[in-house]
C-alpha cells in the first residue's frame, strides 16, 4: 500500500456565503459580514470584482465611480435571500447573480403617543 494518498483540501478561492463569513473587496475598500447566507455557487461581487475572505495586498479602489457602500448598513438580494452587513465603507455596487443588492430600509418604530 502507498502512504501518499491524496487528501481533499478545501480551496481558498471557494468563497461560500455562510453566516458569519467576512468578505473583502478586491477593487474597493469595502468589507462585509454575511448575515443571511446562500448555498448558491454564485459569488458576491463588489465594484466588478469577486469578494474574497482574504486579500493578499491592501485593497485599493480601481475607480472612484460607483455607489457608496455605507458603514453599518445592511444590503440584501430579495431573490436569493442573502443579506450582508457593511463593516468597512467603500465603493460598490454589491452584486449577486448579476443583480445589485439594495440597502435594507430600517423598520418603522411604533408611534408613542
Amino acid at each position: 500500500m502507498s502512504s501518499s494518498q491524496a487528501v481533499p483540501v478545501a480551496e481558498e478561492d471557494d468563497v461560500s456565503l455562510q453566516v458569519g463569513n467576512r468578505l473583502r473587496g478586491q477593487n474597493s475598500t469595502c468589507e462585509v459580514i454575511v448575515v443571511k447566507g446562500s448555498d448558491s455557487p454564485t459569488v458576491l461581487m463588489c465594484a466588478g470584482a469577486e469578494m474574497s475572505a482574504t486579500v493578499p495586498v491592501p485593497a485599493t479602489p480601481q475607480s472612484s465611480e460607483g455607489p457608496p457602500i455605507q458603514l453599518g448598513k445592511r444590503y440584501t438580494d430579495d431573490n436569493s435571500g442573502i443579506e450582508v452587513l457593511c463593516t468597512k465603507a467603500g465603493i460598490g455596487p454589491l452584486t449577486f447573480d448579476d443583480r445589485e443588492l439594495t440597502q435594507k430600509a430600517a423598520k418603522a418604530l411604533p408611534a408613542s403617543d
